[in-house]
Formats: C-alpha cells, sequence, structure tokens
C-alpha cells in the first residue's frame, strides 16, 4: 500500500467543523440564503459568522461557507430561491433519444487520442491527435472515424466515412 499512490490533503467531503457550527451554516442557509430575497454571499456570511459568535463559537472561514453552498444542488436552490429560469435549465427533458433503425441518427464526437505522435527522423513528439468518430444511435456501431493532428472543425466531420 506504501507504493500506491494516493491524493495530498484531507479525504473527499471531510469536515473539520463541529456540529454546531455545522448546524448553524445549515439553518442560516435555510432561513436566509435559499428565499425569494436572494441575499448576497457576503450578506450570508456576515449572517453565519455573528449567530456563530453569539451562541459563543468560533467563526468559519468564508470559503467554507461557500465549500456548503456550491454542496447544495443548483435545481434544488433554483426552486427555492425563485429562479425559474434556472429550474427549466436543470430540468430533465421527458423522452428518449433513440432511433427506430440504423443510420437514422449518426452522433458524431471529437476525442484527443492518448498517444504521442514522434517524428520519424528525429523521434520528436509532434503533438496527440485527434480521433473523430461517428456512432449510429440505433445499433450503437461505429460508422467512420476521422484520425487527423488538426482540432476538430466541420472539416473533420465531412472526412468521417462509413
Amino acid at each position: 500500500m506504501s507504493l500506491v499512490d494516493r491524493k495530498r490533503g484531507r479525504p473527499e467531503g471531510h469536515r473539520v467543523l463541529d456540529d454546531k457550527r455545522e448546524e448553524i451554516i445549515r439553518t442560516t442557509i435555510n432561513r436566509h440564503y435559499l428565499t425569494r430575497n436572494r441575499p448576497t454571499v457576503s450578506q450570508l456570511v456576515r449572517d453565519v459568522q455573528t449567530n456563530c459568535i453569539s451562541a459563543g463559537l468560533k467563526r468559519p472561514h468564508r470559503r467554507t461557507i461557500k465549500a456548503r453552498l456550491e454542496e447544495i444542488e443548483p435545481q434544488r436552490r433554483a426552486k427555492r430561491r425563485g429562479e425559474t429560469e434556472i429550474v427549466k435549465q436543470t430540468q430533465a427533458v421527458p423522452g428518449v433519444f433513440a432511433a427506430s433503425r440504423p443510420l437514422q441518427v449518426v452522433q458524431v464526437d471529437h476525442t484527443k487520442a492518448d498517444i504521442f505522435v514522434v517524428d520519424e527522423e528525429t523521434r520528436q513528439p509532434i503533438g496527440r491527435p485527434w480521433l473523430t468518430l461517428a456512432m449510429d444511435v440505433c445499433s450503437r456501431m461505429v460508422t467512420g472515424f476521422y484520425l487527423t493532428m488538426d482540432a476538430p472543425s466541420r472539416l473533420s466531420t465531412r472526412g468521417v466515412a462509413p
């Protein structure tokens, strides 16, 4: 296990604050920030810090409070704050994108290949090529591909041939 590469720092989701300060942050966010009045983050930070000081606790840092805000799902935040446009953007659209027969719908995607191309004579790296794939939605089969050193464009999409 000592040879396994591990990420440095605290583990993901690790909390340093005690439960009382976490509860103050949670209730202040629910009562003041997730409302239709839409107070700013700065106002929320001041409210949380004031509540912690009045409870006799050490006030949390601004980044901690912002991190708790970022954990809230965007759709939930938008619903509670009355932001209808964001609710529409984050809501799933009913229906399924499917094709009933082969080659009815073909999707094209570009990705940078995980290889380096080197010069034949000098052995110096030239770069990583782009792979463009055309996939049939019905059969999920690759119908064509295009490998190039150029960045994706309409020309590379046109070059995909079955």
